[in-house]
């Protein structure tokens, strides 16, 4: 890809990043400075006000965490990085060789650099910060363009730059002020425990140093207190305790992680006379003269790491009475609170400010308001990168998204370069196999959060979590909670072990209460779009050529088109009034019941169509009247894809634990279309218990969760669809007439296509219309769809429909596949219904139709070979009428043929079925492939 092109991709990047993305910044900046210079060896200086020196924020190439540790003054002209600081002139450095007579030919000699090109970055005209790129040999680091290049880039990076710079210096001061009011907290406490018994000569907290790798482990003096401000002074020159073993007295009980691994420290621990054990600083019993010690632990009961230790010492041998310890012990409890807690006020009232500002920022969209949320946690609480996974229910299982296969950010993630790609992970806990199991699904799954302090230990031992990264040491997650679903995961990742605390934890969870509602608005309303881009997109093709177009595209001048075009007309204004009531909240009107619409009519003649066209027009009166820029809510489902009590869950939702595999609380689709519209098609297939519950909820809007006793409330307009005879199932006992009578208060029955004629020419043109823009060749121009000839036409009228407007599609499609110029002739047409077996004395022409069922059957076997599934390859086309029943019973023939003859081999080898090993998860598939096959296809 050439240069300008990823420049031109790292300032689509910039442009989206905000004040707290200032290692996305640097890294497009460096990244940015590399592909300018062909050098992998870049580092950036920044001002630094709360240290007062240009500090490197990043370095890349080899020894870069040592070059970050150095850092340079502010006001100084003795270095080049300084000086270019401070001049904005940018400057060219060589290394003489062998000499060291600067600190700058210093710098080079020590980490392998013989050459610079130090730049400032210039932000308003003020200095921020200092760039420079390396390399190994003597000579030019940049021609002149590329300088150029880089300036400009530099100028466009530098503004957002300094924002971020100001805000990520806010931050570390405000962890600074934390440690500080931690300290002097902790130090108000040891004073109080020197005073509170007598013989306590001086008291001090140790607390695990932050950060450490494994081997280096220490613990610092947090606070320490004695009456004598000598012997204070000596105890602190002591420093940081070491850990490793044989090094300290208190690292025969604790690791070099700070983890307790002598059960005697589980409890307080009393050591009558120092000057017996060797392992202890000789400075206490020497120059200090300290004699006895009473250590007291508080630590994390499931891993057993230290929060701190609180030490008691006496200068004379003294042992402890049993009220004396009990009182230490309460002083102890106290000095832990005051660690977790009083540090951690002040960040807290930041997380606060911030997520309030960010809510009431104007965002229309869910995975920008993610990112955003994601940055911030990042960046206050300190972690190297993170993510956001949304919870996705596919056919029944919940999974928790990052980004698609694709690589399409669904929910949100930072710091690419840590975290490639992050796969979908299945919500559960020990059930999952171990290879299956990850930290987000499990804290989805208990809906509690979880801080995994060595990700190797929890790994090793079976536990939740799946790498991303080799660098990721530690880990917090915390669900993301609203009407008590979890609906989203936040997790971060350290560079360091054992990084997060519980003030971390806190934090996490203040952002996931603050910003719970709002994403599950943002996704309700995606969701809600997307099932209106559906609805729409069936209603918004017009062919040119066709003038019979009717409210959205109904089209037809018969009487029986024009009758459906009259009772959406009329029925609409007077539905959308109920609707207004429940958008006010009136809800005293649900005592005459909720608004149903019953619609009838033979298989393939438009029943879905004929609801698309309805949500449309009351939509349009909501946008009129209610909320210009939204959507009425809608959801579609089919009853005869469910049994028994998943079709009871679809409807009314269930409880957690209502049934085997309902391993979480679940809405139903009456509930979560509250205020809007919803369609049941084949309602004639309801069970009992199913019936009983929609002719209550029809009554007064109240239903019940699925094993739960709670009654719950929704108001929608319920649009229910058959192709049964009603009475039939009425008097066979197989439907409740109390039901049907409800039901079809409003009631409509579609025509057949045998009724309406007059409409085929322009139903075949608009469909035909259609077809060609989705089979089309690259070569073939979009907006020309092949003719119908006269002739063509003609026979289309004659034909007699058993499929309706289906097989019509199937014709068309037919059609367009054995064309053999831009019109389609009658020939054609014949053909066509010829391979629709309704055709006579045809036999000839049959070979040729079904030659392209058979290519048709054998591309949608090697599209789910390759990689697809059965409901994307089969049942959504068929859905949409794109592939007919023909198709798809040569598509089951050849897998029976290839799999066995038994359906659930067929549903295995056509990837219908969840390769879980649910096996309740598995029926429910199962129950729907067949259900689809027999049912609706009427495959036997």
């Amino acid at each position: 890809m050439p240069i300008d092109t990823r420049l031109a991709a790292l300032r689509t990047k910039v442009s989206g990043y905000g004040k707290e993305n200032q290692g996305e910044l640097l890294y497009a900046l460096a990244e940015g400075a590399g592909l300018l210079s062909d050098s992998e060896r870049v580092r950036i200086y920044l001002e630094d006000l709360t240290r007062g020196a240009l500090s490197c924020v990043h370095a890349s190439g080899p020894r870069a965490e040592e070059i970050r540790e150095i850092g340079f003054p502010i006001g100084s002209s003795g270095t080049v990085v300084s000086s270019v600081f401070v001049s904005q002139y940018a400057s060219d450095f060589r290394a003489a060789p062998e000499r060291r007579d600067t600190s700058d030919e210093d710098l080079a000699h020590r980490f392998g650099f013989r050459a610079s090109y130090v730049m400032p970055v210039v932000s308003l005209g003020k200095s921020i910060g200092v760039l420079c790129i390396d390399r190994e040999r003597p000579g030019e680091v940049l021609s002149a363009q590329a300088k150029s290049q880089l300036a400009d880039f530099a100028g466009f990076v530098a503004d957002r730059l300094d924002q971020a710079r100001i805000y990520h210096q806010q931050v570390q001061l405000a962890r600074r002020l934390e440690e500080f009011k931690a300290r002097e907290a902790a130090g108000m406490m040891v004073r109080s425990a020197v005073r509170l018994i007598n013989k306590v000569s001086l008291a001090s907290v140790l607390v695990p140093a932050m950060g450490g790798e494994a081997g280096s482990g220490l613990m610092r003096i947090l606070a320490s207190y004695s009456e004598d401000p000598d012997l204070k002074a000596l105890y602190d020159q002591q420093g940081a305790i070491n850990l490793q073993k044989g090094t300290s007295l208190i690292s025969q009980y604790v690791s070099n992680e700070a983890v307790i691994t002598d059960e005697r420290l589980l409890k307080p621990l009393f050591i009558a006379d120092l000057t017996q054990h060797h392992l202890q600083q000789r400075a206490l019993t020497e120059s200090m003269a300290l004699r006895s010690l009473y250590v007291v632990p508080r630590y994390s009961p499931d891993s057993r790491r230290i929060i701190c230790l609180v030490n008691y010492f006496a200068r004379e041998l003294h042992r402890f009475s049993d009220f004396e310890m009990g009182l230490l012990q309460t002083h102890a409890e106290m000095v832990e609170r005051v660690i977790n807690e009083v540090g951690g006020e002040h960040l807290e009232i930041r997380v606060l400010s911030e997520i309030t500002e960010l809510l009431n920022e104007r965002t229309e969209n869910l995975q920008p308001f993610l990112t955003k949320v994601l940055s911030k946690a990042t960046e206050l609480i300190g972690a190297d990168t993170g993510s956001i996974a949304v919870v996705s229910e596919r056919d029944g299982v919940r999974w928790l998204v990052v980004e698609d296969e694709n690589g399409v950010i669904i929910g949100a993630k930072n710091k690419e370069w840590l975290k490639k790609y992050i796969p979908p992970f299945p919500i559960g806990g020990e059930e999952l196999a171990p290879e299956a199991r990850s930290l987000t699904g499990y804290v989805a799954h208990t809906k509690l959060p979880k801080i995994i302090a060595r990700v190797e230990e929890e790994q090793q031992a079976g536990g939740f979590h799946r790498s991303m990264s080799d660098l990721l040491k530690s880990e917090i997650a915390v669900p993301v909670i609203c009407d008590d679903e979890v609906i989203a995961v936040i997790c971060l990742n350290s560079l360091h072990y054992d990084y997060f605390r519980e003030e971390h934890r806190r934090i996490l969870q203040i952002i996931g209460s603050l910003t719970a509602r709002h994403i599950s608005d943002l996704q309700r309303i995606e969701r809600l779009q997307g099932e209106v881009n559906r609805l729409t997109s069936d209603v918004a093709y017009k062919d040119p050529h066709v003038s019979s177009y009717r409210l959205g595209n109904i089209i037809g001048n018969s009487p029986a088109s024009q009758a459906v075009v009259e009772f959406i007309n009329t029925v609409s204004p007077p539905l959308f009034n109920r609707i207004v009531f429940w958008n006010r909240n009136l809800l005293q009107e649900a005592t005459i019941g909720l608004p149903s619409i019953l619609v009838t009519g033979p298989t393939g003649s438009g029943k879905e169509f004929f609801f698309n066209n309805l949500y449309n027009k009351l939509n349009e009166l909501y946008r009129q009247s209610i909320n210009p820029g939204g959507e009425l809510p809608v959801k579609k489902s089919n009853i005869a894809a469910y049994s028994g009590e998943l079709t009871y869950s679809e409807l009314f939702g269930h409880k957690k634990g209502a049934f085997t595999g309902a391993y979480s609380d679940r809405r139903g689709i009456l509930e979560e279309t509250m205020g809007g519209i919803v369609f049941l098609d084949e309602i004639g297939d309801a069970d009992p218990k199913t019936q009983v519950q929609l002719l209550r909820f029809l009554d007064n809007g109240g239903f019940v969760r699925l094993g739960e006793n709670t009654e719950r409330y929704s108001r929608v307009l319920l649009v229910a669809a058959t192709n049964k005879n009603l009475h039939e199932e009425i008097a066979a006992g197989r439907f409740r007439e109390d039901l049907y009578h409800r039901l079809a208060e409003l009631s409509i029955r579609l025509p057949s296509l045998n009724e309406r004629r007059e409409d085929i020419p322009d139903l075949s043109v608009h469909f035909l219309g259609k077809l060609y823009r989705t089979y089309r060749g690259d070569e073939e121009p979009p907006e020309k769809p092949p003719i119908l000839s006269r002739e063509s036409k003609d026979i289309l009228m004659r034909h007699s429909y058993k499929g309706n407007i289906r097989e019509l599609r199937s014709i068309l499609l037919r059609a367009l596949f054995f064309r053999r110029t831009h019109i389609i002739t009658g020939d054609a047409i014949t053909m066509a219904i010829a391979g629709t077996g309704s055709a006579e004395g045809n036999a000839n022409l049959l070979p040729a139709t079904r030659d392209l069922d058979e290519r048709l059957a054998s591309d949608i076997m090697a599209r789910i070979a390759a990689g697809g599934d059965f409901w994307s390859e089969v049942y959504e086309p068929f859905s949409r009428n794109d592939i007919s029943r023909e198709t798809v019973r040569l598509v089951i023939e050849k897998s029976r043929g290839i799999a066995g003859k038994t359906m659930p081999a067929v549903a295995r080898y056509l990837k219908a079925l969840d390769q879980s090993n649910d096996s309740v998860e598995e029926q429910r598939r199962l129950f729907r492939f067949k259900n689809f096959l027999y049912k609706t296809v009427k495959i036997g």
